[in-house]
């Protein structure tokens, strides 16, 4: 069981009660279910974070697109696919068996549906893996198409983002 009490509006949390009560006064037990976040402290009281579950859907949304972005009616397609550096090396990979065979077989590219980011059974890998999609085959001219949709996409977020980091 762990502990805590609350000093200047702040939670101070021990493993054992000792530790705090050298010190404090009104040592309590944490809750079981105590999460960072969780809880917050209001007039001096550890109490339920009304928002806690709307602010962990957005984390999940925040890491989901940290490893992931959107290609406009493909998808969602991983920044780093196993096996490549980054997802323009998987894509030029596509594009070379383009230029040697003239088609993109299906199957080659793996997209993924968003998940509902207020379901967290929804934000793992395993939903992730059973809800992906694959190209169906492609003519060298719809890879075309693909390709400029993919780069945009790629582009748009990659240079938003780096905008953003140097404002």
């Amino acid at each position: 069981m762990r502990y805590y009490t609350i000093q200047n509006n702040n939670i101070l949390i021990a493993e054992n009660e000792q530790a705090l009560t050298r010190f404090y006064d009104n040592i309590l037990p944490l809750p079981n279910d105590y999460e960072e976040g969780k809880y917050i402290v209001e007039d001096s009281e550890l109490v339920l974070n009304p928002n806690y579950d709307e602010e962990q859907a957005e984390k999940r949304e925040e890491l989901f697109k940290e490893k992931f972005f959107e290609i406009p009616t493909f998808g969602w397609f991983r920044k780093q696919p196993k096996g490549y550096s980054s997802a323009v090396e998987s894509l030029n990979t596509a594009f070379n068996a383009v230029s040697i065979i003239g088609s993109l077989p299906a199957n080659t590219l793996i997209f993924y549906q968003a998940p509902d980011f207020t379901k967290p059974e929804e934000c793992t890998e395993e939903w992730l893996i059973e809800h992906q999609t694959f190209n169906e085959a492609m003519t060298a001219q719809e890879f075309g198409q693909f390709y400029v949709a993919f780069m945009t996409a790629w582009n748009n977020q990659e240079h938003v983002n780096e905008v953003e980091d140097e404002l």
